[in-house]
């Protein structure tokens, strides 16, 4: 990625999986800013990039950073009760099976919904899951674990029963 060229082709590469990333992390409202921001950091920080890992695990990595710093600058990161609130009020239209998956990702933590993004929507190794996050395979593991029995209690109290 030594010149604007090979980054256009990098970034139609990887954008709708950021995109995909950024909005399962940080929501809707700031994505089209966040995606900008994460490939603007991946242009300046392009001559970094030593091909140590695969460029999916370095631009996601970027992402999740930009998805954290984002959140922690509003305090408007996304709670167990604010989701609660939202969805309750859905639930008297019947709430889709899309709406479930979305609220049941809303009421883990940034933490957990990284891994469960990148393991289940990303489809990424649980290895490629902690080189992009710099974390244990074990934190990984645990946070799968901890995130299903969040999300299942999520459902439960919604009436669907796995």
């Amino acid at each position: 990625m030594k010149d604007s060229e090979d980054f256009a082709k990098f970034y139609e590469a990887y954008e709708s999986k950021v995109r995909g990333l950024l909005f399962r992390l940080a929501g809707e409202s700031h994505l089209a800013d966040l995606i900008q921001e994460t490939f603007l950091k991946a242009w300046e920080s392009r001559s970094r990039f030593r091909n140590e890992s695969r460029p999916s695990t370095w631009i996601y990595r970027i992402a999740y950073n930009s998805a954290v710093d984002f959140l922690r600058k509003k305090k408007d990161s996304v709670s167990a009760k604010t989701t609660d609130v939202e969805y309750d009020s859905q639930i008297e239209n019947e709430l889709s099976n899309k709406e479930l998956a979305e609220g049941a990702l809303q009421v883990l933590s940034l933490e957990q919904r990284a891994v469960v993004v990148l393991f289940y929507f990303d489809e990424l190794k649980l290895e490629e899951i902690a080189a992009t996050l710099q974390i244990p395979l074990g934190t990984v593991k645990s946070r799968i674990s901890s995130a299903k029995l969040k999300m299942n209690e999520f459902l439960k109290q919604k009436g669907v029963h796995l």
